[in-house]
């Protein structure tokens, strides 16, 4: 067979699937030709566009230490590279959610090379579980976690690793070239670097991580959301790594395992149920009629609605690219419930800045704060912005580090900057209004609008 390997998102040379399938056929295979269509990224943000072309600039370099050479072209150019290759048959991943655009993901491109008589190989390279073997008695998936979780929890079990040397499968490559307009170059092992933080972080911070994930300004956090998204590491590897230590710290490895359980779980249900990506889970809540006030919308995402922990967390998305999740439970409840905002703009949002996003969780993430989603939060449970603030930023120092004008201010004032509006004045020279936004809305009045809209919605 003639065959194609999608590469997009897989950006690893270590255990890597792809290259597992091709080392067990490469007897069958008469011509091979790696390929890497590169999204398109003018639409996002400058910081996580950059990411994206260090992550396959350092990719590529590493496949040329292989003498892997492959063909590098837009995607609206995939098809017309794989009719002239001759490809019989592509092999490509079906399961990865962080595509920057919709018409990039599996089910699309299988269906347009298809349709020039291809056949697709497919393989589960991004996600631990099979969909169909989740599913509950009736055959049908999961819609809360907790049950999610208890039923396929025993499923995590330790794997074999994948065999293959990537030299015996360069002898098989054709040599390709860079069809694009970008440059991709780059003295980082983007992978190494990936593999030296989470052997890291299982040496040090994982044994905080039960008590201390939620605690924003401190780094008990993994960021393996982003090694994910973009094919950094193997799910499967890193299950094994910490089935290997769970003895040692049950709890803490327990409280990892759970939260990798959360993204097997969103997972599944957008393979099940792909329309929610733009319209919320529990079809009677299609019908609340939203605020669509840009103004309010654009003092969220510049963090300038006079409530600092949101701030601070806004402009540090806008900033680097990355949000802590308790951050983004935090700001997505405050768009969806004390502004009343679509959840549909703040996913919008979040996927064009975020360098770790992941639709999947994206999607329903968003729809729980917005108690649109499955399992979500019920609506009368509505995040208070200043006492979360006080709660996981009990000293000010995240909101100290984007918020500088409050760097000489007590937590206490921070958190409630409406009653202390003359001490600040006074003490501080800090004018709420002038120097930093008085209050976008009454949270008490947003929270009694929030209910009667919920409880009425259909009627």
């Amino acid at each position: 067979m003639n065959l194609g390997v999608i590469l997009n998102r897989v950006f690893r040379i270590n255990d890597n699937p792809l290259f597992h399938f091709i080392n067990e056929h490469k007897e069958d295979i008469d011509q091979l030709a790696i390929l890497i269509p590169i999204e398109d990224m003018s639409d996002v943000n400058k910081v996580k566009q950059q990411y994206y072309y260090d992550v396959a600039g350092s990719f590529i370099e590493e496949l040329k230490q292989y003498n892997i050479q492959p063909f590098i072209i837009p995607y609206n150019k995939l098809e017309e590279l794989c009719y002239n290759l001759e490809l019989t048959h592509v092999l490509m991943a079906k399961d990865i959610m962080s595509y920057n655009k919709e018409e990039n993901d599996y089910p699309h491109i299988s269906a347009k090379l298809k349709q020039q008589k291809i056949k697709i190989i497919s393989r589960r390279v991004n996600h631990y579980l099979q969909p169909s073997v989740t599913f509950n008695k009736q055959h049908e998936p999961y819609k809360v976690f907790t049950s999610f979780y208890k039923a396929n929890r025993d499923k995590i079990v330790k794997k074999p690793t994948y065999n293959y040397k990537l030299n015996d499968i360069s002898s098989l490559c054709v040599k390709g070239e860079n069809k694009t307009e970008i440059t991709f170059s780059s003295d980082k092992d983007l992978e190494q670097q990936s593999i030296k933080a989470w052997q890291a972080f299982l040496k040090n911070d994982i044994g905080y991580y039960a008590s201390n994930r939620d605690d924003v300004a401190q780094a008990y956090v993994s960021g393996m959301s982003i090694d994910l998204a973009y094919g950094l590491l193997d799910i499967t590897m890193v299950m094994n790594d910490l089935l290997d230590d769970y003895p040692n710290d049950e709890e803490n490895y327990e409280a990892y395992i759970r939260e990798l359980m959360f993204r097997e779980f969103y997972y599944v249900l957008m393979t099940q149920f792909p329309e929610t990506a733009h319209q919320s889970f529990n079809e009677k809540y299609r019908k609340l009629n939203w605020s669509y006030s840009k103004a309010n919308f654009k003092a969220w995402t510049e963090g300038k609605t006079g409530f600092p922990l949101v701030d601070a967390a806004m402009r540090k998305l806008n900033r680097t690219g990355h949000m802590h999740n308790r951050l983004r439970m935090v700001v997505s409840q405050f768009l969806t419930k004390d502004l009343f905002i679509d959840w549909t703009w703040g996913e919008a949002y979040f996927k064009k800045y975020l360098i770790d996003y992941d639709n999947a969780s994206n999607v329903h993430g968003w729809q729980w704060s917005a108690s649109t989603g499955t399992d979500a939060v019920p609506y009368f449970r509505m995040f208070n912005p200043s006492t979360q603030g006080e709660r996981f930023d009990k000293n000010a120092y995240f909101i100290k580090e984007e918020l500088p004008i409050f760097d000489d201010v007590p937590a206490k004032y921070i958190h409630h900057p409406m009653s202390y509006v003359e001490r600040l004045k006074k003490d501080y020279e800090i004018e709420l209004g002038k120097d930093y936004p008085k209050e976008l809305v009454d949270h008490k009045a947003s929270r009694d609008y929030v209910m009667t809209k919920f409880k009425n919605v259909g009627k």
